[in-house]
């Protein structure tokens, strides 16, 4: 203990005396607490996130604005039931236009039949008299707590962000927002009728279904589990680190794991399109007659798509490369009248989903083969409803498309999903065609995804 006391003594005299000698740090000393300060600085960045806390700040703004109106109306409402609240299905916009139809504006949900968008000019877009955004006379029942009509944060058809209003009968009415933030996205899930929003009013789902260009609404299918969901209308493009649905060249040489990942950077929900969706959407196409050459389910065949060229496209031509005929049409339409590109040929679609090789439907003979769905005898952990067509007897002359699988009992490797073919499989490819000999890890050029929410 004593030769430890003496060691420290001599320890601090030594630093004390060296302090004495010199009067600033030495360069070394000077990078390292610079190095030390960059460091931490880029740790609180990352923790702290500071683009989400603007937009978490931005979206409390929304919501609080929501609620300022949902609340204003209603109050309006007692003291006026039969107050003016504007057009059934009109859809009004914070965004102003000299336009009274919003003519002008670029970017803006597409609309179901039947409804419409007004806008009013910059100059009397915070009017409370009626002829602000809101058409709502304000001051003709003398309400006190609202000076003018608020305006969203960003106000950006572009971003989609911006505030919307459209009143339904006896008195209902809708108020809606877009959502920027992970935070707030969240809240979206399980309200109103549009990807993305928060809704307040008496009228519950007033606001009619919209979606971003380039995305589309595919109606829920019992058989799959699924409820309403929206897709990517084309396979997803690439626009810098975001997937987006925009016609372009597809994005492949990625994996199925990145696809998952990379579906998920578009915010809470969002995410690479699952087998059940596929199918979901693959049993409504082959249900719809427009989507047969005869006009009638079942009778002919279904298009495929780019399936006999050489190389992927963008949607510069709704047929394969060299064609003009129902065979090699790259669109299908839904149920709802909803349009969807390349369900069948260009380029493959990962799904998130996985299957061991033992569990991969097959026939008497295993190995990995492509196969016709009416000649599969086991189906393995997948089902003739999740792997294959509507009707089991319809085939490749129907250019549904063929599955491509072993299920040979040893094989323990995982694959991952992929649907639809490519552009050069013939009749190969179809809206059904599944191929189950990819590693989820495995990329490729002629490999593609496609988000849903």
């Amino acid at each position: 203990m004593r030769r430890l006391l003496s060691f420290l003594r001599q320890s601090s005299g030594w630093a004390l005396r060296r302090a004495q000698d010199r009067s600033s740090f030495t360069l070394i000393e000077l990078l390292i607490v610079i190095g030390i300060l960059a460091i931490l600085t880029a740790a609180v960045v990352i923790i702290l996130n500071p683009g989400e806390l603007l937009k978490e700040a931005r979206d409390s703004s929304r919501m609080s604005d929501l609620a300022s109106i949902d609340k204003t109306v209603q109050l309006l409402l007692t003291q006026n039931p039969s107050v003016n609240l504007g057009t059934a299905s009109t859809v009004y916009i914070s965004i102003p236009d000299t336009s009274a139809t919003c003519a002008n504006i670029t970017g803006l949900p597409i609309l179901p039949s039947g409804y419409g968008y007004h806008c009013v000019t910059s100059a009397n877009s915070t009017n409370i008299n009626g002829t602000g955004w809101l058409p709502i006379d304000f001051t003709a029942q003398g309400i006190q707590n609202l000076s003018k009509l608020p305006l969203d944060p960003t106000n950006d058809p572009s971003q989609l962000l911006y505030y919307a209003y459209t009143p339904g009968t006896n008195g209902t009415f809708d108020a809606y927002a877009y959502m920027e933030s992970k935070k707030y996205i969240t809240q979206t899930a399980a309200q109103g009728s549009s990807m993305a929003a928060v809704e307040q009013g008496t009228g519950s789902n007033l606001f009619p279904p919209t979606f971003p260009s380039g995305w589309i609404k595919v109606p829920g299918n019992s058989t799959f589990g699924t409820s309403d969901f929206y897709v990517m209308q084309y396979a997803a493009s690439q626009s810098g680190t975001l997937p987006v649905s925009n016609g372009g060249y597809p994005w492949v040489n990625i994996s199925q794991t990145t696809s998952s990942s990379t579906c998920g950077l578009l915010g809470q929900g969002f995410h690479l399109f699952t087998n059940n969706e596929y199918q979901t959407i693959a049993w409504n196409l082959e249900n719809n007659p427009v989507n047969w050459s005869n006009g009638t389910v079942g009778s002919g065949w279904m298009s495929r798509g780019n399936s006999d060229s050489s190389a992927a496209q963008n949607n510069a031509s709704p047929y394969g490369t060299g064609y003009t005929d129902f065979t090699h049409l790259r669109i299908q339409q839904l149920s709802t009248g909803a349009t969807i590109w390349d369900m069948a040929g260009n380029v493959w679609e990962w799904t998130n989903d996985t299957i061991t090789g033992a569990n991969e439907p097959s026939t008497a003979t295993p190995g990995f083969a492509w196969r016709e769905f009416p000649t599969i005898t086991t189906w393995g952990t997948m089902t003739q409803q999740t792997a294959g067509p509507a009707n089991n007897t319809w085939n490749s002359s129907n250019n549904i498309g063929q599955i491509y699988s072993d299920g040979t009992a040893s094989n323990s490797t995982v694959y991952g999903f992929l649907r639809g073919g490519v552009w050069s499989y013939s009749g190969n490819a179809g809206v059904e065609t599944l191929g189950l000999n990819s590693a989820p890890g495995n990329s490729g050029s002629s490999i593609g995804f496609r988000c849903a929410r």
